[in-house]
């Protein structure tokens, strides 16, 4: 509170500094304030209380060893839980997401002087804006710049060409394809509640193609990541991607869907 700052000889506000900078092939980012620091008897004590450790254990580690401890899963030094804090998903997440594309995170902290979050990342990395949808009861993404409109057809606009489902979009006939088909899931996609479908247009190069899919949820910018060993040869994906809550998403490759 500004009260306790004042007193402890800092100003009434606190600052809180988002600082990058490129060290050969990684970037350094740091997440710094000046505010009272991490609590490690706190720390330890919660630790303990939540069984993560012993009490012996707890006596036998050094003041950063404890600091790292908030990386645990469950850990959690809130006394209740709101929408914010308390629910024990927080810095294990987050180490999990920087690992998950080849980087680091540590935690350095002082009582009375503040705290320094520090990721190294590797310069490859790059963020994807992706929409993510749903089909199969099950959630993909798409990346946005494949993504050419998303519109949901009434029946009544749905053509039949030579066997082939398909609608008008500003005077072009585009083919449509349920996802749920093309990656043989066994499930009809969802229509919606007057009978519509929802379709992504996306574009493959001069031509276009309408995706069938159950559901549009929302569009995020997300740490793509390649697929390894064998899955990287399945064309129909470009990667994935971990979301806020810890679910890993299958990111979509058009070209390699069709």
């Amino acid at each position: 509170m500004p009260e306790q700052r004042l007193s402890a000889g800092k100003s009434a506000t606190g600052q809180l500094v988002i600082q990058a900078s490129q060290q050969s092939d990684r970037v350094i980012i740091e997440v710094r304030d000046d505010g009272n620091g991490i609590d490690v008897e706190r720390v330890k004590a919660k630790a303990v209380a939540q069984q993560l450790i012993t009490p012996e254990v707890a006596e036998s580690l050094s003041d950063q060893e404890i600091v790292n401890l908030v990386f645990e899963p469950g850990f959690s030094t809130a006394d209740t839980v709101s929408d914010l804090s308390g629910r024990g998903v927080g810095m294990d997440v987050v180490r999990t997401a920087v690992e998950q594309v080849g980087g680091e995170v540590s935690i350095w902290s002082q009582k009375g002087e503040g705290t320094r979050v520090t990721f190294a990342l590797p310069v490859s990395m790059a963020m994807t804006r992706v929409m993510i949808i749903k089909s199969d009861e099950q959630l993909f993404g798409m990346p946005m710049d494949m993504v050419r409109e998303t519109v949901r057809l009434r029946p009544e606009a749905i053509h039949r060409i030579r066997n082939q489902p398909s609608a008008e979009l500003r005077g072009e006939l585009i083919p449509l394809v349920g996802l749920n088909e093309v990656l043989a899931l066994d499930r009809p996609q969802e229509l919606g509640e007057d009978g519509e479908s929802t379709v992504i247009f996306v574009r493959l190069g001069q031509e276009s193609v309408g995706l069938v899919v159950d559901d549009v949820q929302e569009v995020a910018d997300l740490l793509l990541k390649p697929l390894p060993g064998q899955l990287g040869s399945i064309s129909a994906y470009a990667g994935s991607a971990l979301l806020g809550d810890g679910t890993v998403l299958m990111v979509l490759n058009p070209r390699g869907l069709f």
